[in-house]
């Protein structure tokens, strides 16, 4: 196998290990590949070589990708496909990442994420909602969502 990379063994050794510790996209390696001024032909043969020991799948780093920046950075669901199609992820596999992620444990953290933030901050009830709603779109959650949730949120604080 690495008997076609004459000269590139060191490289190809390198990559192997690089996406055999974490998951990463076909752009990620390429681009890493490319950083090392191989040839396309090396690189393209490399990329084939990872894809087809199963080093190298998108699938699987969509998935991943998805997972741990919900679960790890709180990110929503828009936020993460965004982060998946700037990697250059095909639109299919984003929705099915994106379907990994369960609807309610999404409003789950959505709630308590605006809760704290709510507590943190000292200003008054409306400037504070502005400051939460912001924050919480730029975690990438739906607008919808982050209406009911302030709503819930002024409303018990009303009371």
């Amino acid at each position: 196998m690495a008997s076609g990379f004459v000269g590139f063994s060191k490289e190809w050794l390198k990559i192997k290990q690089y996406c055999d510790r974490a998951e990463h996209c076909h752009s990620d390696v390429k681009k890493k590949l490319y950083q090392w001024d191989l040839p396309t032909e090396i690189v393209q043969q490399m990329l084939a070589l990872l894809i087809e020991e199963n080093l190298l799948n998108e699938e699987r780093y969509a998935k991943a990708y998805a997972n741990d920046h919900y679960r790890f950075k709180n990110w929503g669901k828009r936020k993460i496909k965004q982060g998946l199609a700037l990697k250059g992820v095909s639109k299919p596999l984003i929705e099915l990442a994106i379907r990994q992620i369960p609807d309610e444990e999404e409003y789950e953290i959505l709630q308590q994420l605006a809760r704290q933030k709510w507590k943190q901050l000292k200003d008054p009830p409306l400037k504070r909602k502005f400051k939460v709603m912001r924050f919480l779109f730029g975690k990438g959650f739906d607008s919808g969502l982050i209406t009911k949730v302030m709503d819930q949120i002024s409303g018990a604080i009303d009371e």
